[in-house]
């Protein structure tokens, strides 16, 4: 079977062949008990069943570019059972190797707190569908410790972006294509201070910010008006600034991702997408300015954005190079390609109702996007049952790792105190 490269997934190949990222995204659940192995790994294989994208190779044929079955033998690479935390990390972060497929990979990590990484490669899935994809490998593993026989639901619908551009019509299109252009993707002037070093490892590190320290954060932005997208926000350019200096920091521009599902009126998961977008808030930093301060201001920059339908620049652009021969397109890509030396997504909360296996618990979870190759560096934000999770993943070594770290430390301080 064969499926047509949408115009996202080269885009994503541009960005892993460009040095940005190793287009992987990531979930992490931790659990109070063990699971049934075994169901899980038949979860695993029932998922690729009913999702068959996900059991596709990616291919560059004289035709142009697609995705193509691969064997059934090779479909148990999907399942991978670690036996410590160090065979479970180095297994969850690494990379998916489109060309050889398969497209997801369930990590499984033995022992009485158990633990699940689920990755999918960023070229079919953004980091909703990724969260869809979770529940649905959690709804597939709980009705099979009921019934052996159970087959989930097809998940093949369209992958394309036409729906939202569809949704939001032909004038806010024109307007977005001919009006005032947002800022999207650019690098900026400004890049995160790495020191040099030889060694380069995948890692993901994270904050955990607690039920008690998410209630005063949202309190406050309440009394602001302010969501807490808009804190996060004034917390990494807070952090970024100080960490640059007051010349660097003025010029900061920083790319935030924007779920483009926003449009639609049925965000249902259908099919495996890439419909993200991004924007570059007009910030900037204020040495001395207090946190509320610029709180209201990532608020207000936020707001403006919404007002002019944000995201849809970009998108809209990229609607026009999806009516193009992906020969063309990727040509064009290609050329024009910028990549975003830092930034921030922001993957949202991920529904306790629906991340539930049977038998278990899930006593914490997050979502992260993919792993950055230096001088690029990215924040994400994902939330769960009251907490919220900052995580940044980074191809680095030890020196990389404590630059990260501390820059962490930072932002969870500024989001729990406000100072």
């Amino acid at each position: 079977m064969r499926y047509a490269a949408q115009i996202f997934d080269l885009m994503q190949l541009l960005y892993e062949e460009g040095g940005f990222n190793d287009h992987t995204v990531r979930c992490e659940i931790r659990l109070d008990s063990r699971l049934d192995e075994a169901v899980l790994r038949g979860a695993t294989a029932a998922v690729l069943r009913s999702v068959p994208i996900l059991a596709t190779a990616f291919r560059r044929g004289s035709r142009g570019f697609f995705w193509e079955s691969i064997p059934a033998s090779d479909l148990d690479r999907s399942f991978v059972a670690a036996e410590d935390e160090g065979e479970f990390e180095a297994a969850a972060t690494r990379r998916i190797a489109e060309g050889e497929g398969p497209q997801l990979k369930v990590v499984y990590l033995h022992g009485e707190r158990g633990a699940v990484a689920v990755t999918a490669n960023h070229m079919l899935a953004d980091g909703a569908a990724l969260k869809g994809l979770v529940y649905y490998l959690c709804e597939t593993y709980s009705r099979l410790r009921e019934d052996p026989n159970y087959v989930p639901p097809t998940v093949d619908g369209d992958r394309g972006l036409g729906a939202v551009l569809r949704a939001v019509g032909p004038l806010a299109l024109a307007r977005a294509l001919l009006g005032r252009g947002e800022k999207t993707n650019r690098p900026g002037e400004a890049t995160f201070p790495f020191e040099d070093e030889d060694e380069a490892r995948p890692f993901v590190a994270t904050r955990l910010l607690g039920g008690r320290e998410v209630a005063g954060l949202r309190e406050r932005c309440r009394s602001l008006g302010a969501t807490v997208n808009d804190a996060f926000v004034a917390a990494f350019y807070r952090v970024l600034g100080r960490k640059l200096g007051a010349e660097a920091a003025g010029k900061l521009e920083i790319p935030i991702s924007v779920d483009m599902r926003r449009y639609l009126p049925d965000r249902g998961f259908g099919g495996l997408s890439n419909l993200s977008s991004s924007v570059i808030p007009e910030l900037g930093f204020r040495e001395g300015e207090g946190f509320d301060a610029t709180v209201a201001r990532a608020k207000a920059a936020m707001d403006a954005l919404k007002g002019r339908n944000i995201g849809l620049g970009g998108f809209a652009r990229m609607g026009l190079l999806d009516a193009l021969p992906r020969r063309m397109a990727l040509a064009i890509m290609r050329r024009s390609l910028e990549l975003p030396l830092i930034g921030t997504t922001n993957l949202g909360a991920l529904v306790p109702a629906r991340l539930r296996f049977a038998g278990t618990q899930v006593t914490s979870a997050y979502a992260c996007g993919s792993i950055k190759y230096k001088p690029h560096f990215q924040v994400a934000l994902s939330g769960y049952d009251g907490t919220l999770t900052l995580s940044s993943n980074l191809y680095g070594g030890p020196k990389a790792r404590a630059a990260v770290e501390a820059f962490l430390d930072g932002m969870a301080g500024e989001l729990a105190s406000g100072d």
